[in-house]
């Protein structure tokens, strides 16, 4: 993943914060459709007027815009909608201040796989450089807005779905999309070849090693098994 950067108009954003005093991860939907990350960031950064904003843009192709300074406090979370039926449950307690947002674009009815992926790698790059921004919420979440729409209620699927895959750490499920070989060293060579596996077969990642994944089940011997990025594909 890339993040490129493209950075709001003030209008935006407000003061400085301590990347420590961030305590959640504030997902949004753009509620357009057809719509892309650089449309979002280039509107914000030549455009905009009113005091709102993001911290991030997720294409549905899985590219990344940064438009505020994680270090600045987006205008992205405030006022209230709704406190009923489970909405605006963090209502005060996540604000502005201490949090970052996340706007999904031409999301109307589901996240793509691209932005699942793209999201998942984003929430681990921001808890690098805000270490206690241990919890990731909805908008709705929040202030009770319906936001993003596909994924709002007390028992959303996609919501369960999304937020369990996106805040899971490194591990994650991939599928087997060209014939490869296992390897018990992360390099190319012909005296590390473990075995073979075949398209469609699934494999659980733990780690990223270069151009290789790390995979959970060793060797009989006890090595780790390594596998090109390149021949796998996440699966949901």
């Amino acid at each position: 993943m890339t993040v490129n950067k493209l950075l709001a108009k003030s209008y935006s954003y407000g003061g400085t914060r301590s990347l420590d005093s961030i305590r959640y991860i504030v997902i949004h939907y753009t509620g357009n459709k057809g719509d892309t990350a650089l449309d979002n960031a280039r509107y914000f950064a030549t455009s905009n007027t009113r005091a709102a904003g993001a911290h991030y843009f997720v294409g549905r192709d899985g590219s990344v815009y940064q438009s505020v300074e994680l270090n600045r406090i987006a205008w992205s979370v405030g006022g209230v909608f709704s406190t009923s039926n489970g909405a605006g449950s963090y209502y005060r307690k996540c604000t502005n201040t201490n949090s970052v947002s996340i706007e999904l674009c031409d999301c109307l009815e589901d996240a793509s796989w691209e932005q699942y992926t793209s999201t998942r790698q984003l929430v681990k790059l921001i808890r690098k450089k805000c270490p206690n921004a241990k919890t990731v919420l909805r908008h709705w979440d929040v202030n009770g807005k319906s936001c993003p729409s596909p994924m709002i209620g007390t028992n959303n699927r996609k919501w369960k779905l999304f937020s369990t895959y996106i805040d899971k750490g490194y591990q994650y499920k991939a599928t087997v999309t060209k014939k490869v070989a296992v390897r018990t060293s992360p390099k190319i060579t012909t005296g590390n070849i473990y075995n073979y596996l075949k398209v469609g077969s699934t494999v659980k990642v733990t780690k990223i090693v270069g151009k290789f994944a790390r995979l959970s089940s060793l060797t009989k011997d006890g090595k780790y098994r390594y596998v090109v990025l390149s021949k796998i594909r996440e699966s949901l």
